[in-house]
């Protein structure tokens, strides 16, 4: 006896035969493949830096001969800039946790050799500690993410309030890799 099912595709088979045994299907890698071109050095220049700086800058207080000028932003378009530099600062720091990222390219040196340690010694420290690198880049972004949230309820206290918290990220990542050896003078 032939039975036939129609579905979608034909498939016709005996009643009495056994149903076909089925190779599940490979089962493709779901990591991701990274293929890091820019450097940490370049992601600090390039985004870090200046992301930083639109949240940073979004409000400042400053006194001059003219008095005290406060600046915060007035509008959405000027609120939407502070949101955009918050969003990019948080994805830099996931790019800061790709595998594979090198400090600087081959054979770039220490802007100021003996006060930060060479990039070759930087990657050193964090190749050594990955657990630490991370953890200092997922403050960043706690940090950054708590601006976005300040930026979106156009919270321009919270935003200065929080410019500290990313300094505080920054610079203990910095005192861990850039320059460690710092001596800082007592006042």
């Amino acid at each position: 006896m032939l039975v036939c099912a129609l579905a979608a595709t034909s498939s016709c088979q005996r009643a009495d035969a056994p149903a076909a045994a089925t190779t599940p299907a490979p089962v493709a890698s779901t990591e991701p493949t990274y293929i890091p071109d820019a450097t940490i050095k370049d992601l600090m220049l390039n985004v870090v830096d200046t992301s930083a700086d639109v949240v940073w800058l979004s409000v400042t207080t400053e006194v001059n001969e003219k008095g005290v000028i406060d600046t915060r932003p007035q509008n959405d378009e000027e609120w939407l800039k502070v949101r955009q530099g918050a969003i990019t600062l948080a994805e830099a720091a996931n790019l800061l946790l790709i595998p594979g990222r090198h400090v600087a390219r081959p054979g770039e040196k220490s802007e100021t050799p003996g006060v930060e340690l060479e990039p070759s010694e930087m990657e050193e420290l964090i190749n050594k500690d990955r657990a630490t690198w991370n953890a200092r880049a997922t403050a960043l972004h706690e940090a950054a993410t708590l601006a976005l949230r300040a930026a979106e309820a156009h919270d321009a206290d919270k935003v200065f309030e929080i410019g500290e918290t990313i300094e505080h990220a920054c610079e203990n990542c910095h005192k861990t890799y850039w320059y460690p050896n710092e001596k800082i003078p007592s006042e």
